[in-house]
């Protein structure tokens, strides 16, 4: 976990060691929230950047299921991610006076589900998947409803869809280091040093880079679809209930979702202040990828204008 003084968040609920946690004793939190099957790294400079540039306290989570073994992820559901947001967020609401919520893809759903529920300053939408319509949809997502419905739940499990290039990234650099270290042959190799790492490491000790926690999964089971799918169902006909000022992120060619879907929540949020800002020269994953910086300055600037205007009513 990267950390500094940590304060207020010293007895946060579900903390884990793979979290990313940049603490000074603000009085403001941002608090990040991942993709399914992704990691807080893909949250880590989005972060810096926010505590460098103002410094509030940020923290990137880790969903439950996630930077550990596949078999910890097909255990979890869409409610368990819910309620371990929503837990999290109503100890921050104690606690600092402004929060801001920030998600990326699911997590974005995470992030506007939570604000109906935990009173949020302002809410952050990366990347929103409501709706697989990018230019690299897999034609598999077309019979995705169907498999749904007719593979009994407790078998899903037991099918995939391997992710494949782009990975929701432009950048080249970072591309080929992904296709890299989602070799099968890699996979195996890895795995098995993991195990190798755990049977001799004791309790506490650091989580190898090599893991689930530094680079995810490289695939996504038929049940975890199906329960960001639950997710999508339940968080759309919602959106109404969204009352805090909202900013939404997307690429102008994201593979995965296409800006319809910031379209979606920018007119179904209820929200006074609100607004979209579409990106270029990037993919779905934009907090790492070539317009990572120009996200965190969106971010950063719209959670700023939020907390002046909070002090400037009080003030009057």
């Amino acid at each position: 976990m990267a950390s500094r003084k940590i304060g207020h968040l010293d007895h946060l609920i579900g903390r884990q060691e793979t979290d990313l946690c940049f603490c000074g004793g603000s009085n403001v939190l941002v608090y990040l929230i991942h993709g399914v099957t992704g990691t807080p790294v893909e949250m880590s400079y989005l972060a810096r950047k926010l505590f460098r540039k103002n410094p509030w306290d940020v923290y990137a989570t880790t969903l439950p299921g996630h930077c550990t073994r596949l078999r910890d992820l097909v255990k979890t559901t869409e409610e368990d991610w819910r309620r371990h947001v929503a837990t999290q967020l109503n100890f921050a609401r104690d606690r600092y006076e402004y929060v801001f919520v920030a998600g990326l893809s699911a997590g974005a759903l995470l992030a506007l589900d939570t604000s109906t529920v935990v009173r949020m300053d302002a809410v952050g939408v990366l990347s929103p998947t409501f709706v697989y319509d990018g230019w690299n949809t897999p034609w598999s997502h077309a019979i995705l409803p169907l498999a749904m419905k007719l593979v009994p739940f407790p078998l899903q499990r037991f099918l995939f869809h391997i992710d494949g290039p782009p990975f929701g990234i432009k950048d080249e650099r970072l591309q080929a280091s992904v296709r890299q270290s989602y070799r099968p042959r890699v996979i195996l190799r890895e795995r098995l040093a993991e195990w190798w790492a755990r049977k001799w490491t004791k309790a506490g000790d650091p989580i190898p880079p090599f893991t689930a926690a530094s680079k995810g999964y490289p695939i996504f089971p038929l049940s975890t679809l199906t329960e960001i799918d639950r997710l999508i169902r339940r968080v759309q006909p919602r959106l109404h209930e969204v009352t805090a000022p909202t900013i939404i992120l997307q690429a102008r060619e994201d593979d995965m979702t296409s800006p319809r879907n910031a379209a979606l929540v920018y007119h179904g949020v209820s929200s006074k202040e609100k607004e979209v800002v579409l990106l270029d020269d990037c993919y779905h994953v934009i907090t790492v990828d070539k317009k990572r910086e120009a996200v965190a300055d969106t971010l950063s600037t719209f959670f700023q204008r939020r907390t002046r205007f909070k002090e400037a009513q009080t003030q009057l």
